[in-house]
């Protein structure tokens, strides 16, 4: 390869090939600020009720005093993280989405082929990890999972993502492979568990999103260079 062409690949990996790179690089960063959000958001309200408390001791009748105490405990620790970290499930798993079916459709130009718009659409029984599969494996040629550990960790991720989003974080939306039976065995997945008088939740915590992100940026760094491989063979 010339120097030319060798320059030429590097600009076309970097800015036309539509790699993974920086959405996860704008994913970390923002992986940080949720935790440091989270914690401003916590002392500031834990603050706030402490002031008022003291503000109003002489006329604060102890009953509501705890009934304050109680809407805290349950805002600081299921409340805002469901909101800022299940909010980061969310979106690492759009990023997800969004980077996987974009370079498909790139490998596709590259191939002279066509993915149409019912080739992402799932079959009964399948899921979004099933049409990556198959457009990936069998349209393009290129191998979608060869790591059977990765794509056991994505759909963790994919899990986890139905639970927030449509059970509230609920324990009856997860699988049975997730459901870990206490707080202990829900810890070992990343997950804070909790019960109230209406139903039994789980929580990511940072242990969740740390882990799913580093193997969302892994999956995709891999099939990434699949993709460009077979795409620009040298």
């Amino acid at each position: 390869m010339s120097d030319d062409d060798a320059l030429d690949d590097l600009v076309r990996h970097a800015i036309t090939f539509p790699g993974p790179s920086i959405p996860m690089a704008g994913l970390r960063t923002a992986l940080a600020t949720v935790e440091a959000q989270l914690k401003h958001a916590r002392d500031q309200i834990t603050l706030r009720l402490r002031a008022r408390h003291e503000r109003d001791a002489d006329t604060l009748h102890p009953d509501d005093q705890e009934l304050d105490l109680y809407e805290l405990e349950v805002t600081v620790k299921q409340i805002l993280p469901r909101v800022f970290r299940g909010g980061f499930v969310l979106t690492l798993w759009s990023t997800f989405e969004v980077v996987s079916m974009r370079m498909a459709k790139y490998a596709a130009i590259q191939k002279g082929l066509e993915i149409a718009k019912s080739q992402w659409k799932q079959k009964s029984g399948e899921n979004f990890l099933h049409v990556l599969d198959r457009v990936y494996s069998i349209k393009l040629g290129i191998p979608a999972f060869p790591n059977v550990a990765e794509r056991e960790q994505l759909d963790q991720l994919r899990e986890l993502r139905i639970v927030m989003m449509h059970y509230n974080g609920s324990v009856e939306g997860l699988p049975e492979s997730m459901r870990a039976g206490d707080a202990t065995g829900y810890a070992l997945l990343g997950l804070d568990h909790y019960t109230d008088l209406h139903e039994e939740f789980v929580i990511p915590n940072a242990e969740f999103l740390a882990r799913h992100f580093a193997s969302v940026e892994k999956y995709l760094s891999s099939l990434s260079d699949r993709v460009y491989a077979t795409c620009h063979a040298a």
